[in-house]
């Protein structure tokens, strides 16, 4: 039983003055009813340690120090050089330091944490791949060859209903814990969602249900795309797909060929793995399915409803600036010789 302090003033103070343990318990139990009598060895090393320091107080622990040396800091940045990933954590257990000393030598050495980046997989070919088109887009609007307000660039992607929740990030605050779960289906419903942009304006969403082949890329979404051109569009414009082979098809190619002619960016100019050259992969579907989401649509209907406000609500203002970003993005492409560039921008 731990004492307050002032039952230790008590307890000291009458042993003190009578040295009688019996007549001590009775006025102790008189005075804190609620409290369990001390023990004769509990008085007696309270009583010896009033004699000895004149308090009765806890002795303060007195935590170990660590000192900072210029070998520790040497060595912490040594450790980080060759680990950088390595936590503050694990760097003080190895170093023999405490946490906060760990802290203080990555500021003396300028260290700071960053957050690493997940970017796509770039394989070896496509480092070429990406500095040919680069070349290719940047030379021809310079030319004056492809009209950057006319380049239409495609692509589709898949929303969940109900979307996906972070665990992480959902808190219940309670004085209790209230156990609570959150329900989602094993195979949630989706719908596929298709969209060509330009810097002028967005056409779709399309959608669709099933999985995409030639025949339904041709029937389904690239006839209602081409319905929606106009003449300037249908004479001068570009179209820009991916290497997906319902895309690629003989047929869907010779359909987008009726239209565009030879102004197509697909197979073999294209890059493959590529989303951070393409308008919808570095903009429209992130910001998409953030705004989306932030109704929490929770049916079919719901969801295409969204996905179609959000997309009419795009200004041309920032299409235009989206837009431009792209030529930012091939020249920083370039300037890292077909590889990420996202340090770059």
């Amino acid at each position: 039983m731990k004492f307050t302090i002032k039952q230790r003033v008590f307890i000291v103070e009458t042993i003190a003055r009578k040295n009688i343990y019996r007549k001590f318990a009775r006025r102790f139990r008189q005075k804190y009813p609620d409290s369990p009598v001390p023990t004769k060895s509990c008085v007696n090393r309270l009583l010896k340690k009033w004699r000895a320091t004149g308090s009765v107080s806890d002795k303060k622990k007195q935590s170990k120090r660590t000192v900072l040396t210029e070998e520790k800091v040497k060595d912490i940045q040594a450790r980080l050089q060759i680990s950088p990933r390595k936590s503050l954590r694990r760097l003080a257990q190895e170093t023999g330091v405490s946490l906060g000393s760990a802290r203080t030598a990555t500021k003396l050495i300028k260290f700071r944490p960053y957050k690493v980046t997940v970017v796509h997989e770039l394989k070896e070919p496509d480092h070429a791949a990406r500095i040919r088109f680069c070349n290719w887009l940047l030379q021809n609007v310079h030319d004056g060859i492809v009209d950057p307000q006319l380049l239409f660039m495609t692509d589709e992607a898949w929303f969940h209903v109900g979307g996906h929740v972070n665990a992480q990030n959902v808190r219940i605050w309670s004085n209790e814990n209230p156990h609570a779960i959150q329900q989602v289906p094993l195979h949630s419903e989706k719908v596929g969602v298709w969209c060509a942009v330009s810097p002028r304006r967005i056409i779709g969403p399309i959608f669709f249900h099933d999985t995409v082949n030639s025949d339904r890329y041709i029937n389904d979404i690239l006839n209602p795309f081409f319905d929606q051109l106009n003449a300037e569009e249908r004479q001068y414009g570009y179209f820009q797909q991916d290497n997906a082979t319902a895309h690629t098809a003989n047929a869907s190619m010779v359909a987008i060929q009726e239209v565009f002619e030879d102004r197509i960016v697909s197979r073999g100019l294209w890059p493959p793995r590529s989303p951070d050259l393409s308008i919808s992969g570095y903009y429209l579907w992130g910001n998409l399915k953030q705004k989306v989401y932030k109704n929490n649509p929770r049916s079919i209907d719901s969801l295409q409803n969204e996905i179609t406000r959000v997309i009419h609500s795009i200004t041309v203002d920032e299409l235009q600036r989206v837009s431009r970003n792209l030529f930012v993005r091939c020249a920083a492409c370039l300037q890292a010789e077909g590889g990420h560039f996202q340090h770059l921008l």
